[in-house]
């Protein structure tokens, strides 16, 4: 089981539905408090800047290779037969190490959480590659056991699978980004007084 398989099922079409609502509401609440702040609204420096642009180079961008090497290679591996072996066990828990990595650090360390627009944009980026990479794999040539016999298809394949792995999690990433984002700007406002009514801080008047 991949980790595409293991998030949407034989649920697609409703968890789809179900993020798609998610992400446009937290896409409004970000803008709301955009309009909240009076600070910097376009690729606001976020809070432990240094620390979290180290995890995302030091973890993030290597989970995103893994996920897309392992997710290939797995996929390729596994489309032409009916008992993988000891090997495909191992690039399967690479793969899902990898995807969850990948969502969690580039969500939240990324400069994607830099401004909720960022994160809009990946995940509508992420769904938009999923669709014609799934059409490409219909369209290989599977027998009546869904095995792939031909080499070739067997690598577009593989590549196909690698691909959807990181389109999904750029989409996760974009999304757990926003939520990140929002985090983010409502403890700001809150500590400057800008919600629940409250009087913005101000500093003692000179003498």
């Amino acid at each position: 089981m991949t980790p595409l398989d293991a998030l949407l099922g034989n649920n697609a079409s409703a968890i789809l539905v179900l993020s798609v609502v998610g992400v446009t509401l937290l896409a409004a609440a970000a803008a709301t408090l955009d309009f909240m702040s009076t600070g910097p609204r376009v690729l606001s420096p976020f809070a432990f800047e240094r620390p979290r642009l180290l995890a995302f180079a030091c973890a993030g961008l290597p989970a995103v290779f893994a996920l897309l090497a392992g997710g290939g290679a797995l996929g390729a591996a596994v489309s032409g037969t009916r008992e993988p072996g000891s090997g495909t066990q191992a690039l399967l828990w690479l793969t899902n190490v990898a995807f969850v990595v990948s969502i969690v650090v580039c969500g939240l360390c990324s400069p994607l959480a830099r401004h909720w627009g960022l994160g809009l944009a990946a995940f509508a980026l992420g769904l938009g590659v999923v669709f014609p990479l799934l059409w490409l794999v219909s369209s290989l040539g599977f027998d009546s056991a869904g095995l792939l016999v031909s080499l070739g298809d067997r690598v577009v394949f593989g590549i196909c699978v690698g691909g959807i792995l990181i389109a999904t999690a750029l989409a996760g990433a974009g999304a757990l980004a926003m939520i990140a984002y929002v985090i983010e700007r409502t403890l700001m406002l809150l500590s400057r007084g800008h919600l629940l009514g409250a009087a913005p801080r101000r500093g003692r008047p000179a003498p």
